[in-house]
């Protein structure tokens, strides 16, 4: 699964962070499997029917991007590298290409920390309308961080995952820190026990993979970013609200792709895309 590693790279600060994490993880596919595609979007949606100029700029996208994929391959030999410019909306062209044999990488300025529940960043609408994993990879942060964050529901889609998050955190050689957040009023014993239940097929498949287990109560979102803050990169389930092509993440997945400073991969479910009221209360 996820054997591709597709990164959306348009020259810009947040997209070479997106590219130097994109790289990274593909070199840690088996080999075989190492295939990094860049792809650049040239929006001409604010170019009232000038095909020349569209024309002019996807040219000079094409020679920015194989360039760039030249210096790419020359620094990562072990990488297959393939790229491209395409024209459309840079959101829909990346999630044209993403699905359950690709991870998305894209590049984020999450410099604030207050919640945009209406954002119309990249990020955040890519990872709702996106049919595979999407990461999204934040820029200007300084904290030291270690570690695999994932933020654990149950049921099956949980299940997922914890295999998909602790198979990240093996490659890298880090610990998992596994976060269930149950209600104000939980009780302790059930919430281990759901948490216990969702690693379980990942740990059979990563017997040596140090985890750590944190069980907590309140609001769901505050209390994942805060876990947050420690870590390396967090693995979030989404819902994905919506019928239409551009969805929306549920609160949670938005509330931690929008304002976590470390790099945040949203994972959708199995099923596809599909409706559902709300996430609020979940991962």
């Amino acid at each position: 699964m996820h054997e591709t590693t597709v990164v959306g790279w348009d020259g810009s600060d947040t997209a070479e962070t997106a590219l130097e994490w994109a790289i990274a993880r593909a070199e840690m596919q088996p080999e075989g499997m190492r295939l990094l595609r860049m792809v650049r979007a040239v929006d001409d949606s604010g170019i009232a029917g000038d095909d020349e100029e569209t024309r002019e700029l996807l040219a000079r996208a094409e020679r920015e991007i194989a360039e760039r994929a030249d210096r790419v391959r020359a620094e990562h030999p072990s990488l297959e590298v393939e790229a491209s410019a395409v024209r459309g909306e840079p959101g829909d062209m990346l999630a044209d290409r993403s699905g359950d044999d690709s991870l998305v990488v894209v590049g984020a300025e999450n410099g604030r920390t207050d919640e945009y529940w209406h954002s119309s960043r990249l990020g955040p609408r890519l990872a709702g309308a996106a049919g595979g994993p999407v990461a999204v990879i934040p820029i200007g942060d300084v904290l030291p961080r270690a570690g695999v964050m994932v933020a654990v529901d149950h049921g099956a889609p949980a299940e997922r995952l914890c295999r998909l998050a602790a198979d990240y955190a093996a490659k890298r050689g880090e610990t998992l820190h596994a976060v269930h957040v149950g209600a104000r009023s939980h009780d302790v014993a059930e919430d281990a026990e759901i948490l216990d239940r969702a690693l379980e097929p990942a740990l059979a498949g990563h017997p040596d993979l140090p985890v750590e287990r944190h069980v907590d109560s309140g609001p769901t979102a505050p209390t994942l970013l805060r876990r947050a803050r420690e870590h390396a990169t967090v693995f979030v389930g989404s819902r994905q609200i919506g019928t239409v092509r551009r969805m929306f993440l549920g609160s949670v997945s938005h509330a931690l792709v929008t304002n976590a400073r470390c790099a945040t991969v949203v994972v959708p479910p199995v099923s596809g895309l599909h409706s559902e009221p709300d996430d609020t209360a979940h991962a």
